[in-house]
């Protein structure tokens, strides 16, 4: 056997563990010292139950389980199951892997072989062999062929879109557990019953079971060193071939059950197994366990993988998901010191550290080991808030029940029993002078000497507030005193005391601690935030932008780069360079970096009021809820991995666009548009960050954002592209992004052709309106040629018609005047006409004027009334008594007109009809008056035998002044206000007139129905 595996090992060149490997965890540092978070179905897992993780060559982290695939991107997990991929059988799922293509393959439980590319999944449907519903392993080879592992089927092989079974008799009722490769495609199989296989072109060349050295013929993983060594995770514990082909156990894991195993870059060997995580070091031969933290359990392990960003990621059927990172944290807590509640650290001149929890006692570290010193006073469960341990060996403790001086096993208590003004003690000093100083809660600050209180200072007497917070002494021997809502006080040596305010008010600013820069300037950490004091006034220091409330309790140089300020929610760890830049000007914003649990504190919340200290050797010691965190600068690593950003969902109205495509075009009317986006950084993806824009809609970038979701609402047509930056926990930013380009349709009515329609529009309405109003201006014109002809032909023929008769009547006075008395009653006959026939052309005047100046007014008309009353006011006529008049009314229709100018008409034809008529030279001499109905009109045809008109007068007889024969008297305007006043009333006249046989005049009158 040995003979065959040297000869194999000896052939091993790039070794391809399937989990991909990364640089690990330093060996040297202890497992204690990593910190841990996790993700449950509580934090959006499908299920607690997962199978296995994956890192894809985009950063993306995808998590398998028996209820689903899930993809996590920092932001949130995305849930691929059943119900939302109709193409699968059940949601059980085993592995990912992904080929060179960055095409991801999913080894289901009943659904076959899934493929995950350009944001679609869809079944592997190759030509060849039918793939096996049930796939528990994968490898994607160096030549690019996936190999597939079965459940009780053996292994198959897809190249390309053609698979085939790799038909070995020993493995073709097997189900694979494992498969790694190494060069030339030999590949080693797992499998859950019959050991292990080694294979070389798809033949068998041996195999392993428990016969030949085998812990277990259950094999659950393989994975390669990179120095060539095969190791093998069984049911029965850890073994692994060395490069000359001999098989070793690793003793101290014999019996364990495991998992997975994972290769990281110092070659150590992680293993999860079914009791917890197990790290081995194959040189020193040495095992670390590590079971949990914070209450997370560690428990039946079933992937392991190594991230970009030197995360461990590991997989379990009963807890989920779970991330570990090394530590630039460690913490002293239970059980070696006696509260997890730690008010203050001290580090006194024998190197010793002395530490202050809300128990009776002081913790004491002196290297790594650990004891305590027991307080006799009953403290009332408040602790000790401050120490001081005094070069005489003594201790000056500031508690709530006043100040203790333990000297040896005695301690004697300075209280208000003693004439101390409180017993609420917080804070103890001594100044370089001897003298000791005291800050209360509620009695002001104290100045001790020798046993006695030298002076009291309080609100009233040199402070402004009863309340001290903090007292620190500046090299020089001033003594600064921050307060609650009075505050900072300095006592300088020369006993001047000067009181510096943030503002006018400081109601409600507590200064938690002074941090001296200089002799004469500081920094104060506040309630409100950091406060830069430059000998002359306070100012508060603007910090980069969070929108998480923090207060700030103490301040620390590390004398190395960097200052530590604590907060309710973490260490804030600022730059000093950073720092120096802001003090100058050149920027206005001072960034750093937030620690809390996801870089190792047991508890992110310091402890409120508390002072941190520098230890002697570098290390900077912290107070918190959850113990003493320690930060060791000289451990800091920063992550310097440019982080990837993806645009991950596109929502446009709750429909999902595929972010991968590119000039998108969407359809008009759309009101919502969603974007999602992620910076794939997982060292702490609460504390990514964001600024993205909308080119087309934004004029500028936004602010830094830790949301990755923005929405738009209402965009107007046109072409936009989002773009969006991200930066991981060290601010390291990606500035090239991701974005995505799409193009919102317009509504016909917001294109160009629509407004070109419109301006046609536009145009052809303007020139039918020009066209109008030309035409119109036309008719005007010629109505007024009409109308000044008609003017000229009136003030002609008027002159002449009243001029006429007044000429023949003064004719007519002279020669009665002159002539003979007897013929003056002729005169008179004659005058009389004269004025008859000027009454009637006044009359006429009249008529017209009334006729083109009132409005209508419409009434029933009553034939009969009207025509008799005309008739009744023409029978004094000569002509009348001579001629018959036949009446008839044949209408049957109510009728509406203007009874007035109706009569006008009437009168004019029928006076004409009688006026006109020459009875003596015809033979029954008659005149026809006859009224019809003809549809919704009525017809009025006023007919006589009289002599009729000749045919050249009948197209002119409607003129004004116009007179068919000079044999008749009258003025010609008859006619004319019968055609007018027609028009008016919607109504027409007809002529027709033969010299020989009469004139008929028709009369066709709309029936002007009131509404």
């Amino acid at each position: 056997m040995r003979i065959v595996l040297v000869f194999l090992l000896l052939e091993l060149g790039i070794y391809n563990n399937s989990n991909g490997q990364e640089i690990g965890f330093d060996p040297k540092s202890g497992v204690r010292d990593i910190s841990i978070s996790q993700w449950t179905d509580e934090d959006g897992l499908s299920s607690n139950n997962v199978t296995s993780v994956f890192q894809d060559s985009k950063g993306l982290i995808w998590i398998t389980s028996f209820n689903g695939v899930m993809l996590y991107h920092g932001e949130r997990i995305e849930i691929y199951d059943i119900n939302n991929l109709n193409i699968l059988e059940t949601d059980g799922f085993y592995t990912v892997v992904e080929n060179d293509q960055g095409i991801i393959f999913f080894g289901s439980q009943g659904s076959g072989l899934v493929k995950y590319d350009n944001g679609e999944f869809k079944i592997v449907d190759p030509k060849g062999e039918i793939l096996p519903k049930s796939i528990p392993s994968l490898l994607v080879s160096q030549s690019g062929i996936i190999y597939i592992g079965s459940n009780n089927n053996g292994l198959y092989a897809l190249d390309g879109s053609n698979s085939f079974k790799v038909d070995i008799p020993e493995l073709n009722q097997s189900t694979i557990t494992s498969i790694v490769e190494h060069k030339e495609g030999r590949l080693w199989v797992a499998t859950e019953d019959r050991g292990m296989f080694y294979l070389n072109d798809g033949k068998l060349q041996r195999q392993l079971t428990t016969e030949n050295g085998l812990l277990d013929n259950h094999v659950k993983n393989l994975a390669y060193t990179s120095d060539g060594w095969l190791m093998i995770a069984t049911t029965n514990g850890l073994q692994h071939i060395d490069p000359m082909g001999e098989l070793h156990t690793v003793e101290s894991l014999a019996g364990v059950y495991i998992n997975y195993l994972l290769i990281d870059g110092w070659n150590s060997v992680w293993a999860g197994a079914e009791l917890g995580l197990v790290r081995w070091n194959r040189e020193q031969n040495k095992t670390n366990w590590f079971y949990g933290k914070r209450g997370i359990d560690l428990v039946r392990i079933s992937s392991l993988i190594m991230d970009k960003e030197n995360s461990l990621w590991l997989t379990s059927s009963r807890t989920g998901l779970i991330r570990l990172k090394e530590s630039m944290l460690s913490n002293m807590s239970k059980p070696q010191l006696a509260s997890n509640r730690v008010n203050i650290v001290h580090q006194s001149w024998d190197g010793n550290l002395y530490i202050g929890t809300d128990q009776n006692r002081i913790d004491v570290r002196s290297g790594n080991n650990y004891s305590h010193i027991t307080i006799k006073t009953d403290l009332g469960g408040n602790g000790i808030r401050d120490i001081y341990h005094d070069p005489d060996g003594s201790f000056w403790l500031a508690t709530y029940v006043g100040i203790i001086h333990k000297q040896g096993i005695k301690e004697k208590v300075y209280s208000t029993e003693t004439g101390m003004p409180a017993n609420n003690f917080r804070t103890v000093l001594k100044d370089q002078r001897g003298d000791m100083w005291f800050g209360s809660r509620s009695g002001g600050l104290v100045k001790f000497r020798k046993d006695r209180i030298v002076e009291v200072f309080n609100n009233g007497n040199r402070l402004k507030s009863n309340f001290v917070l903090s007292v620190t002494k500046s090299v020089n021997g001033d003594i600064y005193v921050g307060t609650h809502s009075g505050g900072m006080t300095v006592f300088e040596q020369s006993g001047k005391t000067q009181t510096y305010h943030l503002k006018d008010d400081d109601s409600g600013v507590l200064l938690f601690n002074i941090d001296m820069t200089s002799d004469s300037t500081a920094l104060v950490t506040a309630n409100i935030g950091l406060l830069n004091f430059d000998g002359n006034d306070l100012k508060l220091v603007q910090l980069v932008s969070d929108s998480r409330s923090k207060t700030y309790f103490d301040l620390i140089d590390d004398q190395a780069g960097n200052l530590w300020m604590t907060s309710n929610l973490g260490i804030l760890q600022i730059n000093s360079t950073d720092w120096s830049q802001y003090q100058s000007g050149r920027i206005d914003q001072l960034p750093y970096q937030l620690l809390d649990e996801n870089n190792g504190m047991d508890n992110r919340e310091c402890t409120g009021a508390t002072r941190s200290m520098l230890s002697s050797d570098g290390r900077v010691l912290i107070p918190t809820l959850g113990g003493v965190c320690e930060v060791n600068p000289r451990r800091l690593k920063q992550n310097s991995l440019v982080p990837n950003v993806q645009i991950r969902n596109v929502f446009v109205d709750n429909d999902r666009l595929n972010p991968t495509e590119s000039n998108v075009s969407i359809e008009a009317g759309a009101l919502r548009y969603i974007f999602e986006f992620a910076v794939l950084s997982y060292t702490a993806p609460e504390r990514n960050q964001f600024k993205y824009i909308l080119e087309g809609f934004d004029k500028n970038w936004s602010s830094s954002e830790y949301d990755g979701r923005v929405e738009y609402t209402n965009l107007q047509p046109g072409k936009y592209t989002f773009r969006v930056i991200g930066a991981n926990e060290s601010q390291i930013w990606n500035r090239t992004g991701a974005s995505y380009t799409f193009r919102v349709k317009p509504f016909f009515y917001q294109t160009v052709w629509f407004y070109l329609l419109i301006l046609l529009l536009i145009v052809v309405i303007f020139l039918v309106i020009y066209r109008w109003r030309i035409s119109f201006i036309n008719r005007q014109n010629v109505e007024l040629k009409k109308v000044n002809a008609e003017l000229d032909r009136f003030v002609y023929s008027a002159s002449h018609e009243i001029r006429s008769p007044l000429s023949s009547i003064l004719g007519l006075i002279n020669l009665a005047r002159m002539g003979d008395t007897n013929k003056r009653v002729e005169y008179l006959d004659h005058i009389e006409k004269s004025v008859n026939r000027l009454d009637e052309f006044i009359h006429d005047i009249v008529d017209y004027s009334r006729n083109a100046r009132l409005g209508i007014e419409v009434q029933q008309v009553d034939f009969e009334t009207t025509i008799s009353n005309i008739l009744e006011d023409i029978s004094h006529t000569a002509n009348f008594e001579k001629i018959r008049c036949d009446l008839s009314y044949k209408h049957t229709i109510d009728f509406y007109s203007d009874p007035s100018r109706l009569k006008v008409v009437l009168s004019n034809i029928i006076t004409n009809a009688f006026k006109h008529h020459r009875p003596e030279n015809v033979e029954k001499p008659f005149v026809s008056i006859q009224t019809s109905d003809y549809k919704e009109s009525i017809q009025i045809q006023v007919t006589d035998n009289g002599p009729g008109i000749e045919k050249k007068h009948q197209n002119n007889v409607f003129d004004m002044f116009y007179r068919a024969t000079t044999t008749t008297e009258g003025s010609g305007l008859g006619l004319y206000i019968v055609e007018e006043t027609l028009e008016k009333l919607h109504g027409t006249v007809h002529v027709n007139s033969d010299p020989s046989s009469g004139s008929s005049f028709t009369i066709m009158l709309k029936n002007l129905k009131p509404v």
